[in-house]
């Protein structure tokens, strides 16, 4: 009984301390306002009474404080959101293109509306003002969300504010803090009635020094009758200029063409996603490479006049082909004949045109033409093809020329070569879309005649080394000589080529004639191929006989950076689809295939793929997609040659 007569009268004068110290502000807040207060001030009895500090409050009453006057608001928000997800895909990923040529890539954007998430929630501000003489101290803001049923079960959340923005009001200084709390699942009610209650207090109030104390103003909210849909339908815009709208899960595909060499290198392009409200959301890119290549033409001009010898030379063999076998040689005997003409007063111009592809595929020439300026065509002879010619990767052909001029004037000659343009559709296949010309340039200049008339050449063979000196009364000269081809260290089919030329003694003139011999070198017995089946079952280990070809490997070699063996790998079960081990099988059956004698000109660039992949990977990586499907593709191949279906042939 006696503590309740403290506690009573402490709140007495608690309150009648209060009522002095704030009745310029009470004259302005409204009457819910204080009964606001006079909620907390019942708060504060409480705490009192409950730490035993009542006669420590109460000497604290003579303490200066200060005021505080709080306003909330709410509004409920009730909403069903659906998630996209995007994969931008193309084909082909990379052209190899000449100059004047074009590919056509497919563009396909995927979009997949994978489900929806329920979000209910309220969000407001809350106002506090400092009406009194002093800077708060312990300000803190306590949010509580009722859920509008019958109490004790309508309190659904508390938690504090986060103030740190404004963590203290000076005197008659104002703030707004935002807050957001969410409606759990279970509490949302269509139209329901929700509150909010922010509980403001501070340990220097007037009349509560060093008791958390403040006012508590609510707000009530309905939620919405029903959620609002958010991203039902989305926009896709993609940087390629295109835009889609979406409902429901769906595709679109696009062409888009690459000119060489307009738009060499690489083009990456994205799909984004834009949501209802504007914003991006996932998106996704594909990229193109574009390589673009041209022919190289190299051309010389050599003059003649009737003041000097002209020289011709032809060179033979009396072998066109040959067939070896793996370290074999043979011996070619070859003639060259050297013939010389005196100049019956005309002027001439003859050389060289050399043309290379340096591109990894074959150029289609339609033509190789040479004129001297202004508009005199020479002959060309690019040693007897037909036109149009397949150039092959890689290679070069050689034509030569000669016109006749009119006189020694100083003139420009200049050699083109044609090239077929195609332009592929998205599966590669070409139709023609014009030609590009390339060219080279000589200058074509006579010298003095005075200087010399060439009546002697040197000849020399560019495998034998010099054949000798030949002169006009010695012509038609014939020189012969023996040289040795082979040995070839690995079976395929070769082009042993070696060129004779001459070098006049007096203007430098040059001239050359070429012999080739295509050699045979036939692959030997064991170089047809076994599938990946026959090489797990026939290690070491059985169940088969044991083929020796995997002592050249080992069974137990470390694969890699598998943490297992050669033959645990080909013997592992890809589980899940796994790709690595779907492609380690049939490189392991190549790699065993080559070993075994089997040429594997047909797929080296797959074998190179796959041990750079092999270097970089585990069993264990989750692989990009892209790198997933490389590997796939390269898998094919290899499955391809195991299997005899390229390369030299299944065994039986």
């Amino acid at each position: 009984m006696k503590v309740s007569r403290i506690i009573v009268a402490l709140v007495g004068t608690i309150l009648l301390i209060f009522t002095v110290s704030c009745a310029p502000a009470l004259s302005a807040l409204a009457s819910g306002q204080l009964e606001s207060d006079r909620q907390n001030t019942d708060r504060a009895e409480t705490s009192l009474a409950e730490t035993g500090q009542a006669e420590t409050s109460l000497a604290d009453t003579d303490e200066a404080g200060t005021t505080l006057v709080a306003e909330v608001t709410a509004e409920a928000y009730w909403e069903i959101a659906y998630e996209w997800s995007i994969d931008k895909s193309v084909s082909p990923l990379e052209w190899d293109l000449f100059r004047g040529d074009s590919g056509t890539s497919l563009f396909t954007v995927a979009v997949t509306k994978d489900g929806q998430a329920e979000n209910a929630w309220i969000e407001g501000e809350v106002f506090v003002q400092n009406t009194g003489e002093l800077a708060t101290e312990d300000l803190m803001i306590v949010i509580e969300l009722f859920n509008g049923q019958p109490p004790p079960d309508d309190l659904i959340d508390s938690f504090e504010l986060d103030i740190s923005e404004k963590p203290v009001l000076d005197p008659g200084e104002e703030y707004f803090y935002a807050y957001t709390a969410t409606i759990p699942l279970d509490d949302i009610f269509p139209d329901g009635t929700y509150k909010i209650t922010a509980n403001v207090t501070i340990t220097n109030h007037s009349g509560f020094i060093g008791v958390p104390f403040g006012p508590s103003p609510s707000a009530d909210t309905n939620l919405p009758i029903e959620p609002e849909e958010v991203d039902g339908s989305i926009t896709v815009e993609d940087t390629n200029g295109m835009s889609w709208t979406f409902e429901d899960s769906g595709s679109e595909t696009y062409p888009m063409e690459f000119v060489c060499d307009e738009d060499e290198g690489l083009h990456e392009n994205t799909a984004t996603i834009i949501f209802n409200d504007g914003l991006p959301g996932p998106a996704d890119s594909a990229s193109v490479q574009v390589n673009c290549f041209a022919l190289n033409v190299f051309k010389d001009a050599e003059t003649f006049s009737s003041e000097g010898w002209l020289w011709t030379i032809s060179k033979t063999g009396d072998q066109g082909s040959l067939t070896l076998e793996i370290g074999e040689t043979a011996l070619v005997d070859y003639s060259v004949v050297v013939t010389a003409s005196l100049g019956t007063g005309d002027f001439s111009v003859t050389g060289n045109i050399d043309i290379e592809n340096p591109a990894p595929m074959a150029a289609t020439i339609n033509a190789v033409t040479d004129v001297i300026s202004p508009d005199i065509e020479a002959t060309v002879d690019c040693g007897g093809v037909s036109f149009p010619f397949e150039l092959a990767a890689g290679s070069s052909l050689e034509c030569t020329y000669f016109a006749e001029l009119e006189d020694a004037e100083t003139r420009t000659n200049t050699a083109m070569v044609t090239l077929q343009n195609y332009a592929y559709d998205p599966d590669m296949d070409p139709t023609f879309s014009g030609t590009t010309l390339f060219t080279a340039t000589a200058e074509v200049v006579f010298g003095d005649p005075s200087e010399g008339n060439d009546e002697c050449i040197v000849v020399s063979d560019s495998l034998f080394g010099e054949l000798g000196t030949a002169c006009a009364d010695e012509s038609p000269k014939t020189f012969e000589y023996t040289l040795m081809v082979g040995p070839y260290d690995t079976c395929g089919t070769f082009d042993f080529t070696n060129t004779a030329s001459f070098v006049a003694d007096d203007s430098g003139a040059t001239g050359s004639d070429s012999w080739t011999i295509v050699v045979d070198v036939p692959c030997p017995v064991g170089n047809c191929t076994f599938s990946q089946g026959y090489w797990r079952t026939h290690s070491k280990y059985g169940p088969a006989p044991h083929d020796d070809t995997w002592e050249k490997i080992g069974e137990d070699t470390p694969f890699f950076l598998s943490g297992q063996s050669w033959y645990q790998v080909l013997n592992t079960p890809p589980m899940g689809g796994n790709a690595y081990y779907i492609l380690a099988y049939q490189y392991i059956a190549a790699r065993l295939n080559i070993e075994n004698g089997a040429d594997a000109s047909a797929i080296t660039e797959a074998l190179n793929w796959a041990e750079d992949f092999f270097n970089q990977y585990t069993p264990q990586d989750n692989l990009e997609k892209d790198v997933r499907d490389q590997a796939l593709m390269y898998k094919d191949i290899l499955d391809q040659y195991n299997n005899g279906l390229i390369g030299p042939g299944k065994c039986d």
